[in-house]
């Protein structure tokens, strides 16, 4: 009986610890920067008055009670930095997940949302520019842009969803619809979360909340769960062999 107690045991436990997997960092912002996933936390930088901090305001939230709250302008950035930087490769598969609202007034140039601020490449950019794209913009290590546009800035909550499959092609969703896919390399570089370019001009201006990033291509199904619960789903294989492993035990029990 007490083997297969431990046996039990150890199934619920590799299933608690799969549940998350591929999550490689999360950024609930619900009281802080801190990253629950991996530990890769968030310090930020404020320069000219900019801010970046909490906002638990009745409507500048999605889930959790908070989300980061980013007051900057063309002239005066806030941001965080991650404090280790992530870096995709060519032929990694990997996913950007978030909640994002720009602030009522915001720049056309505004709307960065994480990337590299070391360079004019890596960054993934909610654009209002109509002499570009009213949409989403992301831009990898090659300098290869893709576009997912048609939409101008509205000022409310949309959840946006950015895929890599490691073999040469870009997805989006937005508010859980695909916006399809473009051929593009998915190498990217991540320094920071609210600033991406090399730029003062390239900041976020408003709230971001639930930031996923993933060290692989999520499939439709994981997209409508964090669009409509904010949770990543225990991967199938994992809970038919939980499943599976019970039923044997049960069998050899009798």
């Amino acid at each position: 009986m007490k083997k297969i107690v431990l046996t039990v045991m150890a199934i619920v436990a590799m299933t608690s610890v799969s549940a998350s997997a591929g999550v490689i960092a999360h950024y609930s912002f619900d009281s802080d920067f801190t990253d629950s996933a991996s530990g890769n936390d968030l310090t930020k930088v404020e320069q000219g008055g900019a801010t970046a901090g909490i906002t638990t305001t009745a409507g500048e939230y999605v889930f959790g009670g908070g989300a980061l709250d980013v007051v900057s302008t063309v002239s005066n950035q806030a941001y965080l930095n991650l404090a280790s930087p992530i870096t995709m490769g060519a032929s990694d598969a990997w996913s950007v997940a978030f909640w994002a609202r720009r602030a009522p007034g915001s720049d056309k140039r505004q709307g960065m949302v994480l990337g590299d601020t070391s360079n004019s490449t890596d960054f993934i950019w909610l654009s209002d520019n109509s002499a570009q794209v009213q949409g989403l913009r992301f831009r990898n290590s090659d300098n290869v842009t893709s576009d997912f546009g048609g939409f101008p800035d509205d000022s409310l909550f949309h959840h946006w969803v950015v895929i890599a499959d490691g073999a040469g092609s870009v997805t989006a969703y937005r508010d859980n619809v695909s916006q399809g896919s473009l051929s593009a390399s998915g190498a990217f570089s991540i320094t920071s979360v609210a600033a991406a370019y090399n730029a003062t001009t390239h900041t976020h201006n408003g709230q971001m909340d639930e930031l996923y990033i993933f060290d692989e291509a999520i499939d439709a199904a994981t997209v409508s769960s964090l669009y409509g619960n904010n949770v990543v789903p225990e991967p199938a294989t994992l809970g038919i062999l939980a499943l599976g492993g019970l039923s044997v035990l049960r069998r050899r029990k009798g």
